[in-house]
C-alpha cells in the first residue's frame, strides 16, 4: 500500500478543487498569515469565498497530532479573522477536512465546538488517490447533544414483607427499565422502624426514573407490549411522558407486595419521616458511575434538579448561562403553585441576570402551599407555650420561605437579598374556625385535599379569605472597610395584585407571628382538632424547610 501524500501536496490539489468539498467555493489564499497582536499568530490552510459571500476557513489534518490541534486553531483562525477583516459572527464559516483515519481525533471535539459556536463549523472526510489528489468528499455528520440524564419526576414505590424480596426486585427493575429503553435509575431502601400495626410491609424500595434515551429508538411497548400507553392527547398533560410509559412497563412484569405512585414530594415525606429510615442506595447506568455522591441523589430525588414542588436548595452563577436558566427553570417549578411569589422571584432573577459582573446565586425555596399544614406540624403542644418567642422559634422550620443571595465574584461590589415570605393584612378574623370551614368543611377534608396533592388550590382560597399574601423584601448591601455588610437598600415587593395604597390603607403588613397572637386561643383549638386524625389518616411529617 502507498504511503498518504504529504498535507502540503494533498493541500496545493485541494486549493484547486474545492468543488469536491461543496459546490461554489473559491479559492482566495493558500497559508493564509494571520498576525496575532496578543500573542502568536497563524497560517489558515486554504481561505475561500462561498457562493453567498462568506468568508470560508478550511483547515486540513492529515495526521493524528495534527487532528488534535484542530478545535484551538480553528477557533483561533476565526476570530483573528473576523478582527482583521471586520466580520460579523454570520458572515464567517470554518470547514475542517481529514483522512477517515483521523476523524476518530476530530469527531468529539469538533461536535462540541459546533454545537457552542456561533458560526457555522462543518466537517469533511477526503478521499485521496496515491497522488493527493481529491477525488471526494464525505460529509462527517458531527455528534448531537448528548442526553442531559437526570432523574425525572417519576417516582414509584415498592413495598415488601421481606428485605430478600426486595434485592430480587432491584434486579428485576433494572432489567425491565432496560427493555423500556431506561438504564439510568436510582433506588433507596427505607426500612420502617415505628410502631407495629401502622405498616404491613417494612422494607421499601423507593425508585427513581431517568430518562429514556432517544438515542435508542423507540421503545417497544406499544408493538410488543399489553399494558397501556399514553395516546397524544394524554401526553400533553405528563412532564415525562416517555418516562411514564416506561414505568407502566415496568410495573406491568415487576411486582411487589405493596406499590403506590409517588414523587419528589412524597419522597422528602418518607426520608423526613421519623419511623422510615434510609437504607442502601442503589444505582444503575451513569448513575452508577461513582460521579455522584449519595447526598446527590438524594437531593435529586426530593426535586432539586428540577422537578421539586415544596422544596428547593441550589445555585448558579449569572454569567453560565447553561446553569443559571437551569436555576431559574427548577425556580418557577417549585413554585408553579404560588402566583405571587413566581411574578417576584422571576422579576428578581431579571434584574440579578442584567447585571454586568459575575454574582453567584444561592436559592432557598420552601413552597408547600398549606397553611394549615404549617400551624397543625409546627405549633406547641400547650395553650401556655403560645407566646410570641416560642411561636417564632417553633415556625422557623415549617413557615414558607423564599431566600436568594447574590454575592459578587469580585467581593468588592454590593450584594443582593431576596427573602419572601407570608405576611397578614392585620384586620382581625372573627371565628376564626368557621371562616376556615369555607374552605375545609372538616380535618377529614383537609386530608383528603392533601391526599390528592391539590391543597394548593384550597391554599389559594383560604389566604384570602384570612387576608394573607406572599410578599419579598428585597436588600442591597455593600461590604464594609472594616469588614461585614451595610445596608444600602430595602424595599417590600408586592405581587401585582397588591397595591401598595392597600398596604398603606392597613397600616402595613403584618407576620404570621401576629396573626396567630391575635387569634390565639382559636387557633389553638384549630389546631388540635386538626391533629387529632393524624395518627389514622397521615402518619407523615411535613417536609421543614431545613430539609431542602
Amino acid at each position: 500500500m502507498a504511503a498518504t501524500p504529504h498535507e502540503n501536496r494533498i493541500r496545493k490539489f485541494l486549493a484547486q478543487r474545492l468543488h469536491v468539498l461543496e459546490p461554489g467555493l473559491r479559492r482566495v489564499d493558500e497559508e493564509y498569515i494571520l498576525v496575532n497582536p496578543l500573542g502568536a499568530g497563524g497560517r489558515i490552510d486554504i481561505l475561500a469565498r462561498d457562493q453567498h459571500q462568506m468568508w470560508v476557513v478550511i483547515e486540513l489534518k492529515r495526521s493524528n497530532q495534527t487532528a488534535r490541534e484542530a478545535t484551538q486553531e480553528i477557533a483561533k483562525y476565526v476570530e483573528l479573522l473576523r478582527r482583521e477583516k471586520r466580520l460579523p459572527a454570520d458572515r464567517i464559516r470554518a470547514i475542517v477536512v481529514a483522512l477517515e483515519p483521523q476523524w476518530k481525533e476530530l469527531l468529539a471535539p469538533l461536535s462540541n465546538l459546533e454545537r457552542d459556536w456561533h458560526h457555522d463549523l462543518r466537517g469533511y472526510s477526503l478521499r485521496v488517490d496515491d497522488e493527493g489528489i481529491p477525488l471526494d468528499a464525505r460529509r462527517i455528520d458531527l455528534l448531537p447533544e448528548p442526553l442531559d440524564q437526570k432523574l425525572t419526576s417519576i417516582h414509584f414505590i415498592y413495598l415488601f414483607g421481606h428485605r430478600e424480596s426486595r434485592d430480587r426486585c432491584w434486579s428485576q427493575v433494572v432489567r425491565c427499565a432496560a427493555e423500556a429503553h431506561i438504564d439510568d435509575l436510582v433506588g433507596v431502601d427505607l426500612d420502617y422502624c415505628g410502631p407495629p400495626g401502622f405498616v404491613r410491609n417494612p422494607y421499601a424500595l423507593y425508585l427513581g426514573l431517568g430518562r429514556v434515551d432517544p438515542s435508542k429508538g423507540l421503545p417497544p411497548c406499544e408493538s410488543e407490549c399489553d399494558h397501556e400507553t399514553l395516546d397524544e392527547e394524554d401526553r400533553r398533560n405528563y412532564d415525562y411522558p416517555d418516562e411514564y410509559d416506561a414505568l407502566c412497563h415496568l410495573t406491568s412484569s415487576v411486582f411487589g407486595d405493596e406499590f403506590e405512585t409517588a414523587g419528589p414530594g412524597k419522597f422528602s415525606d418518607l426520608v423526613n419521616h421519623p419511623h422510615w429510615k434510609i437504607g442502601q442506595i442503589r444505582a444503575a447506568g451513569s448513575f452508577a458511575l461513582g460521579l455522584y455522591e449519595a447526598d446527590d441523589l438524594i437531593a435529586a430525588l426530593r426535586g432539586n434538579d428540577g422537578g421539586a414542588r415544596v422544596l428547593l436548595h441550589s445555585s448558579a452563577s449569572t454569567k453560565i448561562a447553561s446553569r443559571w436558566a437551569e436555576l431559574r427553570q427548577a425556580a418557577m417549578g417549585c413554585l408553579a403553585t404560588n402566583d405571587e411569589w413566581s411574578e417576584i422571584v422571576s422579576g428578581w432573577f431579571d434584574a440579578i441576570g442584567a447585571l454586568p459582573y459575575e454574582y453567584d446565586v444561592k436559592l432557598h425555596i420552601y413552597n408547600p402551599c398549606d397553611l394549615i399544614a404549617t400551624l397543625v406540624f409546627a405549633l406547641p403542644e400547650g395553650l401556655r407555650e403560645y407566646r410570641s418567642e416560642v411561636i417564632t422559634k417553633s415556625l422557623t422550620e415549617y413557615v414558607p420561605m423564599v431566600m436568594a443571595v447574590a454575592r459578587p465574584r469580585d467581593g468588592d461590589g454590593a450584594h443582593f437579598v431576596l427573602r419572601g415570605m407570608l405576611h397578614w393584612n392585620g384586620v382581625a378574623v372573627p371565628d376564626l374556625r368557621r371562616r376556615i370551614g369555607i374552605v375545609f368543611r372538616d380535618p377529614m377534608s383537609w386530608h383528603a385535599v392533601r391526599a390528592a396533592g391539590v391543597c394548593w388550590q384550597a391554599d389559594r382560597e383560604l389566604l384570602q379569605i384570612l387576608g394573607m399574601w406572599y410578599v419579598a423584601h428585597a436588600s442591597v448591601f455593600r461590604p464594609k472597610p472594616e469588614g461585614g455588610l451595610e445596608e444600602l437598600d430595602n424595599m417590600i415587593l408586592l405581587p401585582n395584585e397588591l397595591k401598595p395604597e392597600t398596604v398603606e390603607s392597613w397600616g402595613g403588613l403584618f407576620s404570621l407571628v401576629d396573626f396567630i397572637e391575635r387569634h390565639r386561643e382559636e387557633t389553638f383549638l384549630l389546631v388540635q382538632e386538626y391533629r387529632k386524625g393524624l395518627h389514622v389518616v397521615d402518619t407523615r411529617n411535613m417536609p421543614s424547610s431545613r430539609d431542602a
